[in-house]
């Protein structure tokens, strides 16, 4: 990327997990390279919404299935995310997966965030020494990207990025959800975007059908995403799993966007009917029970 320098003060990678020990476990063996091109500055909330949708699609993708090239265009046309892999021949040419991807777009965004430098950048992932992909952030005039035509006439709207409120293709199981703005305390955008993106990765790595008591996702500045499974209690009889949290956060981010109210707020989830969890965004603890 032509006239990109190396991110200064590069958060440590453990910021990602050190929080949340049962979210992002990432490995020593995994590294991350941002760079920069200051001189190509990209809208942030576009580069946000943009990482929503594709946080969301790889969230749904084994942890060890390997990745090819894909990209995703911003709701404008004029920026997006591309994701390459290194090609190493042969009959399995990618050595990029899934958990790889989430590891590094995580990282490549608390980077962006805490530096507040919104720009063309690229983040080239590396296991064991060896780069096995990058990720970029990119505008489509100056990088020359041809997007995904798909993805280029997708819209912000809620209800046009979700599966027809089903928590994800093939799991026919019909997710509801009811909201509730708590107080008038504003939270940072920026946060709720970047514990949104970090939650659906802990949701994949958590094991998207296992049952859980709890997803608990603390992002920067005490920022958190959180749902309570009432363990089988009266009220909340439901079993939660980590895809109805992936399901759930992303909703529940457009439901703020499309009410432009960026606060704490209140999620109750139902799963076919059955009160299931409760918990929100905050910035402090979740005062929602379940029992």
């Amino acid at each position: 990327m032509a006239g990109a320098t190396p991110l200064q003060s590069n958060p440590d990678i453990g910021t990602l997990s050190h929080s949340n020990p049962s979210g992002l476990d990432v490995p020593p063996e995994f590294k991350v390279e941002v760079s920069q091109d200051f001189t190509v500055p990209i809208d942030s909330e576009m580069i946000y919404r943009t990482a929503l949708r594709v946080m969301y699609a790889v969230s749904d993708i084994g942890l060890r299935q390997t990745w090819l090239d894909r990209d995703w265009s911003s709701s404008d046309g004029e920026s997006g995310i591309f994701l390459e892999h290194r090609d190493f021949g042969g009959k399995f040419p990618s050595k990029l997966e899934t958990r790889h991807v989430i590891w590094g777009f995580n990282y490549m965004l608390l980077a962006m965030t805490l530096s507040r430098q919104y720009c063309q950048t690229i983040a080239v992932l590396k296991w064991e020494g060896a780069a096995v992909g990058a990720i970029y952030v990119a505008r489509r005039a100056s990088f020359g990207l041809a997007w995904d035509a798909e993805a280029t006439n997708q819209t912000d709207d809620a209800l046009q990025l979700l599966p027809q409120d089903q928590d994800r293709a093939g799991a026919n199981e019909a997710v509801e959800l009811s909201v509730s703005y708590a107080g008038a305390t504003p939270i940072d955008r920026d946060l709720i975007y970047l514990t949104a993106i970090k939650a659906m990765g802990d949701a994949a790595e958590q094991g998207l059908d296992q049952p859980v008591p709890a997803i608990i996702t603390t992002g920067i500045r005490k920022t958190s995403w959180e749902l309570l499974s009432g363990a089988g209690t009266a009220s909340f009889p439901g079993i939660l799993r980590p895809r109805h949290s992936r399901f759930a956060v992303f909703k529940t981010v457009f439901k703020l966007i499309e009410d432009d109210r960026f606060q704490k707020i209140y999620v109750w989830l139902k799963v076919d009917g059955i009160n299931t969890a409760a918990g929100g965004f905050s910035q402090g603890e979740i005062d929602v029970t379940t029992s």
